[in-house]
């Protein structure tokens, strides 16, 4: 018994030993933290040169006073750029703003820099469409009896007007738009050359759907009228003076609001 013991005891101290000798296993490194940002925008469509889209959100940490980036990308850019800055709030928030100048779709987001050891972050992306009034009266189109022209109506002047050219002459003009406009707006009126008397008519149609009717005489104006385009492929315009007394029908400065 005692030399069963001894052997016993024997193994126990090397097994002592050997556990002192193992190598001790290390904790696994800390993960960086990375700033969490959020954006969301006021609109999902916008204006050029007339709407602001305003981003906001929040940081987290709240990283007082600090920066965050606006960035943007336009259509199907890969390239992010700088459009904007603005300092954290106390309370983790911010809000930055863009004009955009040009129309198309473009998405947004926000960075925020790394900073005391935390890793840069960035918010998940927000789309915008951006819409731009554009001139029709620049735009080519097919048709007969129309001019691209300036005119004056009232003793006022409009560029990039459309006019009919023979009086009693039916005039058309069709625009392609491709279902990428959604408003029409203009003035429809009897030029000041039309002589006392006279009159006119002019109809907006869109895909083959009448959308307006106007009765045009010396001294009566439409102004300003918007119609909806939302879909639309084809617009067309027709238009149709009296011959005595001799009128000269316009559809004076349209434009077209569209992504490009």
């Amino acid at each position: 018994m005692n030399r069963m013991t001894a052997l016993a005891a024997t193994a126990a101290v090397a097994a002592s030993s050997l556990a002192l000798i193992a190598p001790t296993a290390q904790a696994a490194p800390a993960k960086a933290r990375t700033y969490s940002v959020t954006a969301t925008a006021n609109t999902d469509v916008a204006v050029a040169k007339e709407d602001t889209v305003k981003v906001r959100g929040r940081v987290s940490p709240k990283a007082r006073g600090e920066k965050v980036i606006l960035q943007q990308r336009v259509g199907n850019k890969k390239k992010w750029v700088q459009t904007g800055k603005a300092r954290i709030k106390r309370n983790g928030t911010y809000k930055l703003t863009d004009k955009p100048t040009a129309p198309g779709s473009r998405e947004y987001r926000v960075l925020k820099p790394g900073s005391k050891g935390i890793k840069k972050g960035y918010s998940k992306p927000v789309q915008v469409e951006v819409y731009r009034w554009e001139k029709l009266g620049y735009r080519t189109f097919a048709g007969t009896g129309f001019t691209g022209t300036g005119v004056t109506i009232g003793t006022e002047y409009y560029k990039a007007s459309l006019a009919t050219t023979t009086p009693g002459t039916a005039a058309t003009a069709e625009f392609t738009l491709g279902r990428k406009c959604t408003a029409l707006r203009a003035t429809y009126a009897l030029t000041d050359t039309s002589l006392s008397g006279s009159s006119g008519a002019v109809t907006v149609t869109a895909d083959g759907k009448q959308l307006a009717v106007h009765s045009l005489a010396v001294g009566a104006i439409v102004a300003d009228e918007e119609l909806d385009l939302t879909g639309v492929f084809r617009l067309k315009l027709d238009a149709s003076t009296t011959a005595t007394p001799a009128a000269t029908a316009a559809v004076a400065t349209p434009e077209v609001l569209c992504t490009r």
